[in-house]
């Protein structure tokens, strides 16, 4: 799955299944450099993502 596939799912709500098919934190930050996401809010999608890695892996 390309990266900006993943990274679409995760925007989507789908962050188990992104994380499933191999999103990583690294995907994620640069992917939304690429579409224009201001550097607080990825800071904040980030902190969201390492949540969700933290609950799957309970």
């Amino acid at each position: 799955m390309e990266d900006q596939e993943l990274v679409m799912f995760w925007l989507a709500g789908d962050h188990k299944l992104a994380i499933r098919k191999g999103l990583t934190s690294i995907i994620l930050a640069n992917e939304l450099r690429k579409k224009g996401y201001k550097d607080k809010l990825i800071e904040d999608f980030l902190n969201d993502f390492a949540r969700d890695l933290k609950n799957d892996q309970k």
